[in-house]
Parts: structure tokens; C-alpha cells; sequence
């Protein structure tokens, strides 16, 4: 039968049973590609490996009879010709997981158009690039860098490879951040003025990966651990008052509600917002059952501060005085287009102003100051 046919085999036998002038004499007419090595350091008595691949196929009874040995000794190689010929000297993963001894060049006996030291420098790129793989899953682990940082790096057969360590990762990093020190920022203005743009570029200079909220009441829907959460266009209805107090709590981490499975938000370093209403007008907050849930609780989450972003690309600073119930209002050193420009977005660039993006951004800072501290609709 076909399937009881191999062209590529592995024969091994104790060397005191084994005819090995025989084995090479037949190895050499078939004309194939073969390693023989000797293992004398190991813990069993010493034997011969014999790794062979063929022009064509033969069956077990026929090789056993050709090297003069019983075929119970001669085994379809299944994980590859190269992982074979890595395992002659022993420089495999699992032999060295195994601690088994590493053969150099002294353990061959005879090859056919086999590179020894192919098999050596390919065994020492492994080990420099699982070594390397290594140095990145632990920098992801300890948070100095995203995942999307991470993912930059590795090739799609590295991160198959390190797919267990990769989640061993993320658990360890859940662990590391579980005492959180988020930072929560709050973006409103009109529609279409640039509050997704300008989260997405906070996001970007943070060095995080992003999640983005989606639309409806599960606004968590595909959240899978990444630094940034940025709750895009948010409405009153999406969390209470005190999912949204929990949601933003800048120190504790807690799960969050979602419609399938409560999301754990452990990993996130910065959440942003963004709507078209200002936190005073995203819930009616003198209407509480708990007077403790005041509108306080959520501008401290703030840090008393918010950004506004004006349809003509001016940004905002304004921060609130609880004490005095007084909102003040800075101009921002950057503006909207200098952002679409940085992003690379062609969105109310010219030509001029690309060449003056890293420029001082107004001189007429102070004249402008004025006129937001009287124009502001709140």
C-alpha cells in the first residue's frame, strides 16, 4: 500500500547491532541524501542515527532488508528533514528542553550532500531569534510596549511560535497594571470638528494601541486589552452615572458591563471621550437618588479639565473651579489641521502650512485668549 511508503526515514539501532559498512555501502548507490551519527554520551548504550531522504519511495520491510535490521528500527521522519538533521547533534528545541547532550561535528560518521554547518549556524539563528522574541514578549509583559509595537516586530511564524507566551504576557501584565493610574480626557465640540481625529493622535504619541467604541448601548463590544479606550461620540444612555463613575475610576480597576461578558479594563492607561455635549451636559447631574453622585465626582475623575475643539480647528484647554462653580479657558499650543497634518490627513492643509507645523503655532495667542473667554457657549 502507498501510505506504508517513505522516502524520507530515520534508522537507529545500537551500534553493536548495526552493520554500518553495510548501511553506508547501500546508502551510497541509492544515490540519496543521508547524515550517520554516532552517539556515545548519552544516558542508553551508544547507537547510530541514520537520516535518510530518498529520490523514491520505498516501504519499511524493504529498507530493514536493505541495512539488515528488523523494520520495528526504521521510522518515517514527521516533523521535517531540517528538524531531523538539528536533532542528529541534539540542538533541537525539545532535546534541549530534554537536557540532552550537544554532539558537534567529532558525532558524524558519513553524509551525502548534507551541509554540516548549515545545521549548525541555522541552530544558532534559532536560538537568536527565539532569544530575541524572547527580549520582546518581556518588554511587552512589563508595559514598554504595545501590542501593536509588539505585533511590528514579529514575523506571523514567531508569533505563531510564542502564541502561549504571548497570553502569558497579557496575563502578567493584568497583574502588573491591576493598581491602575489611568488618565481619563475629555473631548467635545461640534460635529465634524476633529474630536475623533485629535483622540486617535493622543493615542498615537502615547505609543498605545486604541480600541474604539462602537456605536450602540455595548460600547465595550471588541474591546481586547489595549491601552487607549477612546469612547467615541458617548451618550448619556450608554453607561448610568455609576457605571460611568466606575468606568473612569482613575486608581481601582473593575470590570465593566458589556452585553456578552463583562469586559476587564486592567490594561488601560488612557481613556478618552468624545461628544458633542460638554461633561456638564452629558447627564442632567443634579438629578440623582445619591447626593454623593454629583457632577464633582466626575469633573475630579477629569482632573477638573476638558478639551473643546471649535469648528475653525482651534483647540481649548478649559478647566473647571468646583469651588466657584468658574470654568477658565486656555488656547491650546497646536490646532486641528497641524494635527490632520501630522496624521497625515490631506483635511484643510495647504501647502504653507505643512511647512510651519513645527513652528511656533500663533503669536496672537493672548488676542485670542480673550475672545474664547467671551465666545465659549458655556
Amino acid at each position: 500500500m502507498a501510505k506504508n511508503k517513505i522516502y524520507q526515514f530515520e534508522y537507529m539501532n545500537e551500534c553493536e547491532r548495526v552493520n554500518i559498512d553495510k548501511v553506508k555501502k547501500w546508502l551510497k548507490h541509492i544515490d540519496c541524501d543521508y547524515l550517520i551519527v554516532k552517539h556515545d554520551k548519552d544516558e542508553r548504550a551508544p547507537h547510530y542515527h541514520c537520516f535518510v531522504r530518498m529520490k523514491n519511495n520505498r516501504t519499511f520491510e524493504d529498507i530493514a532488508k536493505q541495512v539488515g535490521d528488523e523494520k520495528q528500527y526504521v521510522n518515517r521522519i514527521k516533523k521535517g528533514f531540517k528538524n531531523a538533521l538539528a536533532y542528529a547533534f541534539h540542538l533541537t528545541e525539545k532535546s534541549i528542553a530534554d537536557g540532552k547532550h550537544k554532539y558537534d561535528k567529532s558525532a558524524v560518521v558519513d553524509f551525502n550532500n548534507i551541509d554540516i554547518d548549515e545545521i549548525f549556524n541555522n541552530a544558532i539563528q534559532y536560538e537568536s531569534d527565539k532569544n530575541r522574541v524572547k527580549d520582546l514578549l518581556i518588554q511587552y509583559g512589563e508595559c514598554e510596549m504595545s501590542k501593536s509595537q509588539l505585533l511590528q516586530q514579529l514575523s506571523a511564524k514567531e508569533y505563531l511560535s510564542c502564541a502561549k507566551d504571548f497570553k502569558k504576557m497579557q496575563e502578567y501584565r493584568i497583574m502588573k497594571v491591576r493598581d491602575r493610574n489611568m488618565q481619563v480626557i475629555y473631548i467635545t465640540g461640534p460635529s465634524g470638528s476633529g474630536k475623533s481625529t485629535l483622540a486617535k493622535y493622543m493615542a498615537r504619541i502615547s505609543n498605545y494601541d486604541a480600541f474604539i467604541s462602537g456605536s450602540g448601548k455595548d460600547v465595550l463590544d471588541g474591546y481586547d486589552k489595549e491601552e487607549c479606550i477612546i469612547l467615541d461620540d458617548l451618550r448619556g444612555d450608554a453607561f448610568t452615572k455609576a457605571e460611568l463613575f466606575k468606568l473612569t475610576d482613575n486608581h481601582t480597576n473593575s470590570s465593566v458591563k458589556s452585553r456578552f461578558k463583562n469586559k476587564d479594563i486592567s490594561y488601560c492607561k488612557l481613556m478618552i471621550i468624545t461628544s458633542i455635549k460638554n461633561p456638564k451636559d452629558l447627564y442632567d447631574w443634579n438629578d440623582v437618588v445619591d447626593k454623593d453622585e454629583t457632577f464633582k465626582q466626575f469633573a475630579r475623575r477629569l482632573k477638573n479639565m476638558f478639551v473643546y475643539v471649535a469648528d475653525n480647528g482651534d483647540v481649548i484647554e478649559c478647566t473647571y473651579d468646583l469651588d466657584y462653580d468658574k470654568t477658565t479657558k486656555k488656547l491650546a499650543p497646536f490646532n486641528m489641521p497641524q494635527v490632520y497634518a501630522l496624521l497625515g490627513i490631506e483635511k484643510s492643509i495647504g501647502p504653507s502650512l505643512m511647512d510651519e507645523i513645527f513652528k511656533k503655532v500663533k503669536e496672537n495667542a493672548d488676542e485670542k485668549q480673550k475672545e474664547w473667554d467671551k465666545d465659549l457657549p458655556f
